[in-house]
Order: C-alpha cells, then sequence, then structure tokens
C-alpha cells in the first residue's frame, strides 16, 4: 500500500536543511538505528538515531500474536488523524459538491 501523504522532514539540528536517512538496521522487530545525512554539502554532518514503534493509532486486520503493543491515548491518536487529514488535504485539490455549484442567495 503506498501512502499518499508527504514524508516528514527531519531537519539537520545544526543547519536546518533536511536530512537524508541513507540507511537503517532492523534491532528489533519494532526498533530501527538509522543513520542520517545533512542534504546541505556544506554542513556535510552525519548522525545516527533509533527509529521505534511504539504504540497503534488503529487495529491491525491481521494482528502479529508475537507483538503486544499498546494503543496510543485517545488524544494522541486524535492529533495524528488529524495532521495527516491536513496533510492529504494540502496536497488535493478542494473536491467541489452539488452544494458548491448552487448559487448563494
Amino acid at each position: 500500500m503506498t501512502s499518499t501523504n508527504p514524508p516528514l522532514k527531519r531537519r539537520c539540528p545544526d543547519c536546518g536543511s533536511p536530512l537524508i536517512k541513507r540507511c537503517s538496521e532492523m534491532q528489533h522487530l519494532l526498533m530501527a538505528k538509522t543513520y542520517l545525512v545533512c542534504k546541505n554539502a556544506v554542513c556535510g554532518a552525519t548522525f545516527t538515531g533509533v527509529d521505534e514503534i511504539t504504540h497503534r493509532l488503529s487495529p491491525p486486520s491481521q494482528p502479529n500474536p508475537d507483538v503486544d503493543l499498546p494503543f496510543a491515548p485517545a488524544a494522541a491518536r486524535r492529533a495524528v488523524l488529524q495532521e495527516q487529514r491536513i496533510a492529504t488535504e494540502k496536497q488535493q485539490p478542494a473536491q467541489l459538491n452539488s452544494q458548491d455549484l448552487e448559487p448563494q442567495p
């Protein structure tokens, strides 16, 4: 399944330019070590970090019995889902419905 949302951009903490994810190594089913490089050739900073899956936002259709992840608190789920909707709306032109085509008094 491909995502229509734009990728979230991590920024270099030194110069503010986007970071490029060079590679990652799986450490565990829910965790990977990530290597990042600053896109600004003048800066040239390199980093390593950890990507970790910590909570579920929605239930899976085919759950893995070996994975025991808690659901995120409701407020966190709402915030992420709202952010995804905003990102999707920015990408797609507004769709007109029949009410938009009717003249307004």
